[in-house]
């Protein structure tokens, strides 16, 4: 099952390794890092579990999901009038409105490469596809079915939404719960993309999430991790249990286009 928001460092085209190593079963799932929630919707294809956390510190994103699940067809008929109106001038102004969760959803849609990113005054910055809509005329769309898909098999899992920092998510799992971890990645070049929000994720954040992930396993909790392979990402979190092969999805990076490799870390129960 694909997500039903677009957004940057998705896993949904390389969420099968992912999934393939975790549990068949568990009591609950989280993911604080939550973004489209790729990994979670790629857990209906094999896993059972009771419930779900899903979080993420960017409120807007939160709001999002929970109108998406409580208010579907509302957002559905607004993010319909959103797309018929798309234009530089109309993106402009939405973009400065990304508390609306219909705004929310075509902004992604319609931005450079979905990507989301702020300015240090925590300011949606990205610009418009004039490449896509304006040159080469393509029309801009989005699947409404799959956003129906998405919300029966949320209200299946019986899901909660915080807004909520890591840190403090980090203390919740118990024993036979599962968590994963996509924080921002450590940069694949020197001025690479990474950051999505004005505070940022410093080398600091990951060795303490380095260090999380291996108490909540210590607890009896199962932990997997994304990240760049990168020499700085071995030498936080050491070799990583399994490499995967994805493609760039957000084009601005200093990477090279095309394929890349991506790290896997697994922190099973002790």
């Amino acid at each position: 099952m694909e997500p039903f928001l677009p957004w940057p460092g998705s896993k949904a085209k390389c969420s099968k390794p992912i999934v393939d190593e975790f549990p068949k079963s568990f009591g609950t799932y989280y993911e604080p890092f939550l973004g489209s929630g790729a990994i979670f919707f790629a857990l209906s294809t094999k896993c059972e579990f009771k419930a779900a956390e899903l979080s993420d510190i960017n409120a807007n994103l939160i709001n999002c999901w929970s109108n998406v699940l409580d208010n579907t067809e509302h957002v559905k008929k607004m993010l319909g009038h959103c797309l018929a109106r798309n234009s530089a001038e109309f993106y402009e102004a939405m973009r400065k409105q990304m508390a609306n969760p219909s705004v929310f959803l075509y902004v992604m849609r319609a931005s450079f490469s979905s990507m989301y990113r702020e300015n240090l005054k925590g300011e949606f910055n990205v610009p418009w596809r004039r490449q896509d809509f304006e040159v080469n005329k393509k029309p801009i769309s989005f699947d409404m079915e799959r956003i129906d898909v998405c919300v029966r098999y949320m209200r299946e899992k019986n899901i909660r939404l915080s807004v909520a920092d890591w840190m403090d998510v980090c203390q919740l799992p118990k024993a036979g719960d599962a968590v994963y971890f996509d924080p921002p990645y450590v940069p694949f070049a020197k001025n690479g993309f990474t950051d999505y929000s004005a505070a940022g994720f410093s080398e600091g954040n990951h060795v303490f999430l380095r260090t999380q992930a291996r108490l909540l396993s210590e607890r009896g909790v199962y932990v997997a991790l994304s990240n760049s392979l990168t020499e700085n990402t071995v030498r936080i979190y050491g070799p990583p249990t399994k490499v995967i092969s994805v493609t760039n999805s957000v084009k601005s990076t200093a990477t090279t286009k095309g394929k890349r490799e991506e790290g896997l870390w697994v922190y099973r129960p002790r």
